[in-house]
């Protein structure tokens, strides 16, 4: 059960079309969370792993900017059950039993933990509603990314947290067909 959230803790960790214009201004939290030079955010939010075996869920508290990602992951009576922090040094994972797992990437550190290369650097870009490198596959009536695949994950974006073209995600669904990932965002806050 441990290394399956940890593997939750990774694909959010790593998780570039242009929108249409709409008269409707984008939040300055979705402004900085989209920036093209210093991308930026903090999000509170829930998530569910699903794999042939096993199942998993928890909450996580993820902060993220260009150069750093702090990301908390909490059991439901707010046990700490993994921390993962990126900075200039590299990555590192830190189970709730302070066990520390190191790596140079978020890449490396999923070959490392699971034996096989998640796109977690994409998860970043993707939890903005954001393709990256990904293939765009379809929009919504809004313009905003529906539905995006890089490396055999499907990546679906169910819901937004408004109307216009410049919505944050709200829900987030992705699978590989083996193994499935859903993250609910609760909250969207200013960088720390």
């Amino acid at each position: 059960m441990r290394a399956f959230i940890c593997a939750g803790v990774l694909a959010l960790a790593g998780c570039a079309a242009v929108p249409p214009q709409s008269d409707e201004p984008a939040s300055p939290i979705a402004l900085r969370a989209r920036d093209a030079v210093d991308p930026a955010f903090s999000l509170s939010g829930r998530f569910v792993v699903k794999g042939p075996d096993q199942t998993g869920s928890a909450a996580l508290d993820w902060t993220h900017s260009t150069r750093h990602d702090e990301l908390q992951v909490n059991g439901p009576l707010g046990k700490v059950l993994a921390q993962l922090v990126r900075d200039e040094r590299g990555v590192r994972l830190i189970d709730e039993r302070q066990r520390v797992t190191e790596a140079a990437s978020l890449d490396a550190l999923s070959r490392a933990v699971f034996g096989m290369e998640l796109p977690l650097s994409r998860a970043a870009v993707w939890v903005t509603g954001r393709a990256g490198s990904a293939d765009v596959r379809a929009r919504d009536a809004a313009g905003r990314i529906a539905v995006l695949s890089e490396r055999n994950w499907r990546v679906e974006f169910t819901e937004y947290d408004g109307a216009g073209p410049e919505a944050l995600p709200r829900q987030i669904d992705a699978s590989d067909g083996e193994y499935s990932f859903r993250l609910r965002i609760d909250e969207w806050f200013p960088p720390q």
